[in-house]
C-alpha cells in the first residue's frame, strides 16, 4: 500500500510539471512583437526571474525568463526580451543575439 501511494504521489508531481511546462510553451504563440510587459504577463503569468539591464544610449533592456519544459532533474527556459517596454524577440537564439549586439556581460554572483 505505500509503495502505491508513493507511485501514484510521484505521478501526480511529475505529470503536474510536464502539464505546466506545455501550457507555458503553447502561450508563448500567443506572444507578439511590440506587446507590452503587461500583455506578456497577463499571456504568460509572472516570470520565473527577469534581468535588466540600461544600455548606453539610455534604453531599458529586460528580459522575461519563463520555464517553458520542466521534468525531474531538467528544465528548459525561454526568455523574452523586452526594450523600453515592448516585446522585440523571444528565444535563445534571440536572447545571445541580443547579449553580442550590446556586449551584455553577466556576472555570477
Amino acid at each position: 500500500m505505500k509503495k502505491l501511494s508513493l507511485v501514484v504521489l510521484i505521478m501526480i508531481l511529475c505529470s503536474g510539471c510536464y502539464v505546466m511546462g506545455n501550457i507555458t510553451r503553447g502561450n508563448l504563440n500567443k506572444i507578439d512583437i511590440g506587446m507590452t510587459k503587461q500583455e506578456v504577463v497577463s499571456i504568460m503569468g509572472q516570470p520565473y526571474t527577469r534581468e535588466v539591464y540600461q544600455l548606453p544610449d539610455g534604453a531599458v533592456l529586460q528580459y522575461l525568463i519563463y520555464v517553458t519544459y520542466y521534468e525531474v532533474g531538467h528544465q528548459e527556459t525561454t526568455p523574452i526580451c523586452l526594450k523600453d517596454n515592448r516585446v522585440i524577440g523571444w528565444g535563445r537564439n534571440f536572447y545571445e543575439q541580443q547579449q553580442q549586439r550590446y556586449q551584455l556581460e553577466i556576472i555570477n554572483r
